[in-house]
């Protein structure tokens, strides 16, 4: 093989190389790890958000509720009073702040899909290009420039993966354990309510055989209205208990569960801060700074050696 031959067949193996590196690990990283990193954040801010919306709806119940408790607004009264605000004003601002994370965190979501998608094409142009230019003597300063733009898309491309990786090892270890704990310290406000959702009136019939005689009719008339009256007196103590331990658990529970709200509120803000600002900013300045120090003037004699060689 003489060495035209053999030069050749370097930018070949070379460009060829680059290219599997991106078919078989960039691309597919790109479309898997990012999709699966994105989802598992927005999900994150989705759970938050819904918890929220759970609570601030059956705390709000609660104080609508406690106003009067008994028939015709006649017996027993809670007044939850504006001690239960503070909750729900929590609740509104954490909802806020998901609802902003994961618009931020979609829009990444469509910046990153379009990296992929549309640096590809030009990536792979750009390399076939290459090598054509690395096989003519006299075409050092062209050669040059397309190396630079080829290593330029291939670190834009790169740094999907990588991002996404960091973001997924700053979910496993931090955001994740610690909105988990802050959720299992809302399970049962939870519950409470959910509770506030799920009040079932019991239904009351009449007897289906016909009555002989307007006396019978009469006594089936004052029969169904004691068996509603009753019912419903039950309804109203079972409401009148449910609604007083409920009051009483939000009140002895008020500062763990104002705590945890605005711990949560915290780390949304925090998850919006580093995924959505600082990890992407660092990496592309990073890239930045590996980009000034690849197309400099070791890059360019690189350039000269290979098309010498």
């Amino acid at each position: 093989m003489s060495r035209f031959q053999k030069r050749h067949s370097l930018y070949l193996v070379l460009c060829i190389g680059i290219a599997l590196l991106d078919f078989t690990w960039i691309n597919k990283a790109n479309q898997t790890y990012a999709k699966d990193y994105l989802n598992e954040s927005i999900a994150l801010s989705a759970a938050t958000y819904a918890t929220c919306r759970i609570i601030n709806g059956g705390v709000s119940s609660i104080q609508e509720s406690s106003i009067n408790i008994s028939p015709w607004g006649i017996g027993l009264e809670y007044e939850a009073g504006q001690i239960l605000d503070p909750i729900n004003d929590a609740t509104e601002r954490l909802s806020d702040a998901c609802v902003k994370s994961m618009a931020l965190l979609g829009v990444q979501r469509l910046l990153l899909s379009a990296i992929n998608t549309y640096t590809i094409v030009p990536f792979y142009g750009l390399l076939a290009l290459l090598f054509v230019s690395l096989c003519f003597r006299k075409t050092t300063e062209m050669t040059y420039l397309l190396s630079r733009g080829a290593v330029l898309l291939l670190l834009i491309r790169l740094a999907t993966p990588v991002m996404c990786c960091v973001g997924t090892q700053v979910n496993d270890a931090y955001f994740i354990p610690q909105m988990d704990a802050q959720q299992a310290r809302l399970v049962m406000v939870k519950e409470i309510a959910m509770a506030e959702f799920e009040a079932e009136i019991p239904a009351v019939s009449l007897e289906d055989h016909e009555a002989d005689g307007v006396l019978e009719s009469i006594s089936q008339f004052f029969i169904y209205f004691k068996n509603k009256l009753v019912e419903f007196s039950a309804l109203t103590r079972h409401r009148a208990a449910s609604l007083a331990s409920a009051v009483v658990y939000l009140k002895t529970h008020f500062v763990d569960i104002t705590e945890s709200l605005a711990f949560l509120f915290v780390l949304v803000i925090e998850k919006i801060i580093l995924h959505v600002f600082l990890i992407p900013l660092l990496l592309f300045g990073s890239l930045y700074k590996i980009f000034g120090y690849l197309a400099g003037e070791r890059f360019e004699k690189l350039v000269v050696q290979l098309k010498g060689a």
